[in-house]
């Protein structure tokens, strides 16, 4: 539908603009910007008192570059890391509840003992190249997971000791998948000790990833690719694996076996 064009006030661009707000066809949008520097993230934990816990809670930190930052188990609860670079940087112990860090480099990052819940990691960078070879030593051992979602190519990536209580790894919405990959790679990724209660790994590839230990309670492991993986010790009490390749996974001592669902339709 054609609308009329606006007047000529003062030159071409208010004219431009007039046709945008005329028409209804476009929004104006400021230009994206962080509640903060880099310098200024850095300068507030670095002078952060002794035994003091640096807060920048709700901040928008989205592509920062943050790498090798030291972040002092800091409160980073709702923060917005969209795009920013963590490479190398400590997380570790803290908390981060629903915290964004969709598309962030992760390549190294320690966030083992961080409270994650609810976070959502949705196609961060967590590798230097794409050789199937690679690990990025990116860590969450120990770490709470507990309804966080996340997608992309984790493997190799550490969760041992992880509370991944009702974490989705994939997307949460079968209408997500036009824009995010609907099969996340968590090929040899260490889930071993992690407590993987009604998590949803369905789908995904999980080849040669260690289960040992793993509390895998109601787990979600549909149509999984579980060729290799070592389910040694783990609990698999009413676990899914309907249609999950299964070829020379190592079930011989899991445990609750015999209530796992959908074993008989494995490949």
């Amino acid at each position: 539908m054609l609308c009329r064009r606006g007047k000529r006030v003062s030159g071409m661009w208010k004219t431009a603009l007039l046709v945008m707000v005329g028409c209804g066809t476009a929004t104006l949008s400021q230009a994206h910007a962080a509640d903060m520097t880099a310098r200024q993230v850095t300068r507030l934990l670095f002078t952060s008192p002794a035994g003091s816990t640096p807060n920048l809670s709700n901040k928008d930190l989205s592509g920062l570059d943050l790498s090798g930052l030291d972040f002092k188990k800091a409160k980073l609860n709702g923060v917005n890391f969209y795009g920013t670079d963590l490479t190398g940087a400590n997380l570790s112990g803290a908390s981060l509840k629903a915290a964004r860090l969709d598309r962030a480099t992760l390549i190294g990052t320690n966030l083992s003992g961080a409270d994650l819940s609810g976070a959502s990691l949705l196609r961060p960078n967590v590798f230097e190249d794409m050789k199937p070879t690679t690990r990025s030593g990116l860590s969450f051992a120990g770490a709470r997971l507990v309804g966080a979602n996340l997608n992309g190519r984790f493997d190799g990536v550490n969760f041992s000791r992880a509370d991944l209580s009702s974490a989705v790894f994939g997307p949460r919405d079968p209408r997500e998948e036009v824009l995010i990959t609907p099969m996340m790679s968590l090929a040899a990724a260490n889930f071993g000790g992690a407590k993987l209660v009604g998590a949803n790994l369905s789908r995904n590839s999980l080849e040669n990833a260690n289960f040992t230990d793993a509390d895998l309670t109601h787990a979600n492991l549909r149509g999984a690719r579980l060729g290799g993986a070592n389910f040694s010790g783990a609990i698999l009490d009413g676990v899914d694996m309907t249609g999950a390749a299964l070829s020379s996974a190592n079930l011989q001592t899991a445990r609750d076996l015999d209530s796992a669902i959908g074993l008989s339709t494995t490949p």
